[in-house]
């Protein structure tokens, strides 16, 4: 099975490129809740998924280090120039995912210029930028963060990939997965369980939830319990009307017996 990649076993599969800590701190970015896809396996080491692909990264005083787990874990051919291709969109993709082409230095200097506090702050939490991460992912991972706390909601999105993600890679007993597209997450899974007519379905469920439209739901079982006391008194009336009438009846048998029983003894008496 493979393993988390660490600096200290070695360069080899490692590649680097030049970035001081002041323009990246990978602590601070990666594990302040801009993204949840991101863990730290390794002291100083951050492993997680970005464009499709397992990355490990990490860093020394002036260079960022990253591991890519794909073809290359397992491959030795493959020509030199299709694997200096890839290395280049890696790279491409690990600046942008970064945004290292904005000069942070620079910011921070005019951000403290104009505000003392910052100034302070500043000179503590150096390297914090803006991912520049995947619109669904972001939205998706945005939705999540409602009322909850980043380890719970680091939880709900890798449920959310685990179901609906493909796999891509597993190291050390841990699995990693793509974050699910957008026809998985709102198409395909609810076009087959609503049809067509998904998102009016949708909309209908958006709508129950709707905090205003609560006494709507209670409506129904207010009308069931009003329908069953309905049926309650009904009965009872019944009920009641019935022994009146059993008493009526009694009364009567009552006072036919009791005119028998005196003419029975009058008749006694003729004779």
């Amino acid at each position: 099975m493979a393993q988390h990649a660490v600096l200290s076993s070695g360069t080899k599969l490692w590649r680097s490129l030049s970035c001081s800590r002041s323009e990246l701190r990978l602590d601070l970015t990666l594990g302040c809740g801009q993204t949840f896809r991101w863990r730290e396996t390794a002291e100083g080491h951050w492993t997680g998924v970005m464009g499709g692909r397992v990355w490990t990264v990490t860093q020394t005083d002036d260079t960022l280090w990253y591991h890519v787990y794909n073809e290359q874990d397992g491959q030795g051919e493959g020509s030199s120039r299709k694997r200096r291709a890839s290395d280049m969109k890696e790279e491409t993709m690990l600046r942008d995912y970064f945004q290292l082409n904005v000069k942070l230095g620079d910011l921070y200097r005019e951000w403290g210029a104009a505000d003392p506090h910052f100034k302070h702050i500043a000179n503590i939490f150096t390297g914090v930028r803006m991912l520049r991460q995947e619109p669904t992912e972001c939205l998706f991972s945005f939705i999540c963060t409602s009322n909850n706390h980043i380890s719970r909601i680091q939880g709900m999105v890798e449920r959310l990939c685990q179901s609906l993600g493909s796999p891509l890679s597993q190291l050390d007993q841990t699995s990693y997965y793509n974050f699910p597209s957008l026809s998985a997450l709102a198409g395909d899974l609810f076009r087959k369980l609503w049809g067509p007519y998904a998102g009016w379905a949708h909309s209908v469920l958006f709508c129950a939830d709707l905090k205003k439209f609560q006494k709507l739901k209670e409506m129904p079982r207010l009308k069931q319990e009003q329908q069953e006391e309905e049926k309650k008194v009904v009965k009872k009336k019944a009920k009641i009307k019935i022994e009146e009438g059993e008493t009526v009846k009694k009364a009567k048998t009552k006072s036919a017996c009791h005119r028998e029983a005196k003419m029975s003894v009058k008749d006694k008496g003729i004779a």
